[in-house]
């Protein structure tokens, strides 16, 4: 051995460090796993040991990015660690240089599901009255699950075993993954428009996060809106996902998912028979009952002598006929009684009588009135011409014509001498003009 091929400890750590800084894989790493032995130094920097049931390794986070950490991990939390695999050389260790702890996906994914489960149960998806009946006999089963799975493989088995005359159709779909989500809508759209009598979605277990794609509220809005009945079938007996809660009905397992739309055909073929012994058995008894029947028939007295059959029903017919035709006239002569009355009644209340009458009185009235009009305008005339009289004998131009007269002072009538003085402008009235003169001289008789 030459000194070298001795290499320090240094040198050792020096050369493992490169080798960890040069593969790509531990660049950037994502470990899950249990903290314990956490500490955070008056510096910043957290010191931990993330470990599971099989192994540990030491971890470190520098303070600025325990900064930016929502909340610190506490002893025992399970976590999920974004970091760099690193070489410790004082130490002679490895570690990872952690860039970012979250707490373990799982229990976020169960906080999540308990708050999608909540919304959902309270906006009424979970109803019963909401879910769909299955139908007994479907000819048209689709699957919605994906063709490489064993899920799909016992599905299919079970369709045979159980009742192999139902149409099976299959729609290759991805069953994990973010791109899954997109495929399993895309398909139970596509179930839901060819207008089959059951819609199956299944796959077989798996983790949480496995299964999360059926806890996508996407997802079980899809399920819950679907026309056609579904059966959901999603991981094993203890796995219940959101999808679960809004089918139509949920199996435990795919195989139950079949037992659950089909009957047993084993089952229905034992019934068969047993329905076909027992219709046959109440074709033979009524068949027994009716030949008994006959063979009272045959010697009840009335066959022996076949006009007694009919002879009472003749009887019966004529005594029947006599009294509709007695009926009949009976209610026809009302009815002609009837009609002569009202036609009589008719013609009593005719108009034509009573227009004449009152013709008549038209006629001795106007003659009346025009009488009374006549006396009345007669006597109307006599009066005003009496009227003309005294008003002619009262007018004072009348007057006037036999000699008067008045004066009058400023168109004002002179009643007094105490109305006028010496040098007035009066003016004398007579029947055919004026005298204008003035007062000369004004003589009281007093």
């Amino acid at each position: 051995m030459s000194k070298d091929q001795i290499l320090t400890v240094s040198a050792l750590s020096s050369y493992i460090e490169e080798k960890f800084v040069r593969d790509p894989y531990l660049e950037r790493v994502f470990i899950k796993g249990e903290i314990s032995n956490s500490k955070l130094h008056s510096s910043g920097i957290f010191y931990f040991t993330l470990k599971d049931t099989h192994a540990t390794i030491r971890g470190i986070m520098f303070s600025n990015k325990v900064k930016k950490l929502k909340k610190l991990p506490e002893e025992g939390d399970g976590v999920i660690i974004e970091g760099t695999i690193t070489v410790f050389k004082s130490g002679g260790y490895y570690q990872i240089t952690a860039n970012d702890i979250e707490l373990d996906g799982q229990g976020q994914l169960y906080e999540k599901l308990e708050k999608n489960k909540k919304m959902l149960e309270e906006k009424g998806y979970f109803k019963s009255e909401y879910k769909k009946a299955l139908p007994k006999f479907p000819k048209d089963i689709i699957l919605v699950t994906s063709k490489t799975s064993a899920a799909y493989k016992d599905m299919i088995n079970a369709v045979t075993k159980r009742f192999p005359l139902t149409k099976v159709k299959v729609l290759n779909t991805l069953m994990q993954g973010q791109k899954s989500i997109d495929s399993v809508i895309k398909n139970l759209e596509i179930a839901d428009n060819h207008q089959a009598d059951v819609v199956i979605l299944a796959r077989g277990g798996g983790s949480i996060e496995d299964l999360w794609t059926f806890n996508e509220l996407e997802v079980a809005k899809k399920v819950f809106n679907m026309t056609t009945p579904t059966i959901t079938a999603i991981g094993h007996e203890t796995d219940t996902t959101l999808v679960d809660y809004v089918s139509d009905k949920r199996a435990t397992t795919p195989t139950q998912a079949i037992e659950l739309a089909l009957f047993d055909q084993y089952y229905l073929l034992d019934k068969i028979a047993e329905d076909d012994l027992r219709l046959k058995k109440l074709v033979k008894d009524k068949l027994i009952q009716k030949e008994t029947q006959l063979e009272s028939y045959k010697n009840y007295y009335k066959f022996r002598v076949p006009t007694r059959l009919y002879d009472q029903h003749i009887q019966k017919l004529v005594y029947k006929k006599d009294q509709l035709n007695a009926l009949y006239n009976t209610h026809f002569n009302n009815f002609q009684n009837k009609y002569n009355e009202l036609n009589y009644e008719l013609k009593l209340l005719t108009p034509k009588n009573k227009i004449q009458e009152y013709k008549n009185t038209n006629n001795d009235l106007k003659k009346t009135l025009t009488n009374e009009m006549n006396l009345t305008f007669v006597d109307s005339k006599s009066k005003v011409r009496h009227k003309l009289e005294v008003l002619s004998r009262l007018n004072p131009l009348e007057i006037l014509k036999r000699g008067y007269s008045f004066t009058s002072l400023d168109d004002k009538v002179l009643k007094s001498v105490n109305e006028v003085k010496q040098g007035d402008a009066l003016t004398i009235h007579v029947s055919d003009g004026r005298i204008e003169t003035k007062v000369t001289e004004v003589i009281d008789d007093e």
